[in-house]
């Protein structure tokens, strides 16, 4: 262990051992009292459904086994998580939350998605003061998307993802170069790998029309280069001057032979499979996928797999997009009671510092601050949480407005058509999307 790693581990040791709760992780685990349960089980009996997608997702099958085998013993309140493909999970959300009848009583969601049904989420400021939660351990990006940037809390933080630069040690030390701490970089090391004539794609990017997830790191551009989506009166600022450049340089890893052709089409997660099959030497792209490089059967990518917070901006800002998904009840909710107990549970830190040790269901996704600064976690996760709470401390959230569901799909088209057609203007095509967004926020009223 270097000198520097020990001590990182010794100042996160500092912050941990400083907060409240931090003792509190000794307690017994099937004890109401660790977690502020009413121990007289005044909801035995009561069955909560919980709308989410994905549950092979390692963080939600350690948390539903957890919960099956010590929350309901505990309180006698059995939780039932629902399995809903990701691609069709924004629409069944959308039609259960505003479902009088429906049958859930808790939800997770989208940062973006949350802004169309906060008025049918139960507000949970009062619970998060008389449970006791400290809103502090959660970074400002978390903060700003479990509130939408208001004063009512919809949901807590429950799965977060900050962006992380994914690379090959062995292939930057073969052409002597550190790890990017800029875009501007990453198109250095890139030529460098191209001039080396390794067999290897220096980046896999992502362009391809899929959930928005071209947008992600064209976010980080546009932020560093010191721009956003809107100016301070709403109006689109993406195809300024700012906006430009960092658009062009978002373009330029596809242009300039840095990234494949086929990038074109690709989402994130066939990108990032670019990486772990050993056919490219960087991907930026959500911290979970890291265990996919370190567990790669490609023992040249696995031994080789190092990971770092994703590039700024050379002379401006490194920021990133924080992702969430917060975690709600319904208020149509007939269970509400209960379901508030079972958020005392879920996202209790105990229960994500034990969900993020799991040796079954291997998972690094954690969004306390102090889970993030824990020595034994960073320990288990090889220095992985560490990294991410230095992209935290400077990460943003989208525009958490309900019209921004409406824009996204305009600007995930304007990427891909960007990197589909070679010859097109980007100043044209910006434009043409600035016109359609404004558009949508007129037709909205933010110009009346």
């Amino acid at each position: 262990m270097t000198v520097v790693r020990k001590l990182m581990l010794l100042l996160a040791l500092a912050i941990f051992l400083s907060l409240p709760f931090g003792a509190a992780f000794a307690q017994d685990v099937m004890d109401p009292a660790t977690f502020g349960l009413d121990a007289s089980k005044p909801y035995d009996g009561t069955h909560l459904k919980f709308l989410i997608c994905c549950s092979t997702a390692a963080q939600f099958a350690s948390a539903a086994a957890k919960g099956d085998e010590e929350f309901t013993a505990m309180t006698g309140i059995s939780v039932s998580w629902g399995d809903l493909p990701f691609g069709s999970f924004q629409e069944q959300l959308y039609l259960e939350a505003t479902n009088p009848n429906t049958e859930f009583d808790i939800v997770a969601f989208v940062d973006a998605w949350g802004t169309n049904i906060y008025d049918f989420l139960h507000p949970l400021n009062d619970f998060v003061e008389e449970a006791g939660i400290d809103w502090n351990d959660y970074g400002p990006a978390y903060q700003g998307a479990a509130t939408g940037n208001s004063d009512t809390i919809y949901g807590l933080p429950f799965r977060g993802h900050p962006l992380l630069l994914h690379y090959r040690a062995d292939v930057l030390e073969a052409v002597g170069m550190e790890p990017p701490a800029t875009w501007q970089d990453v198109s250095a090391i890139s030529q460098a790998i191209v001039d080396s004539g390794m067999d290897i794609t220096p980046i896999a990017m992502q362009y391809g029309l899929n959930v928005d997830q071209n947008l992600f790191n064209w976010y980080s551009h546009l932020w560093g280069a010191g721009t956003d989506i809107f100016d301070e009166n709403w109006e689109p600022s993406f195809n300024n001057e700012a906006g430009l450049a960092a658009t062009e340089q978002y373009m330029s890893y596809l242009r300039d032979g840095y990234s494949a052709e086929a990038s074109v089409a690709w989402n994130e997660q066939e990108a990032n499979t670019e990486l772990v099959q050993g056919r490219a030497a960087m991907f930026v792209g959500w911290w979970w996928m890291a265990s996919r490089m370190s567990t790669s059967d490609i023992a040249e990518v696995a031994e080789n797999a190092a990971f770092a917070p994703a590039p700024g901006w050379e002379g401006g800002d490194i920021a990133s997009y924080g992702y969430l998904w917060p975690v709600g009840i319904l208020k149509q909710s007939d269970s509400l009671d209960a379901a508030l107990e079972y958020l005392k549970w879920l996202t209790h830190p105990i229960t994500e510092r034990r969900i993020v040790l799991d040796e079954e269901f291997v998972n690094n996704v954690a969004v306390r601050l102090s889970i993030l600064a824990d020595p034994e976690v960073n320990e288990f996760h090889n220095g992985l949480l560490e990294i991410a709470s230095a992209v935290l401390a400077n990460a943003r959230t989208i525009p958490l407005i309900p019209e921004y569901t409406e824009i996204i799909p305009v600007l995930a088209e304007a990427i891909n058509e960007l990197a589909t057609d070679p010859m097109a203007d980007t100043q044209a095509v910006l434009d043409l999307a600035a016109e359609d967004v404004r558009f949508v926020m007129q037709a909205a009223g933010y110009y009346d």
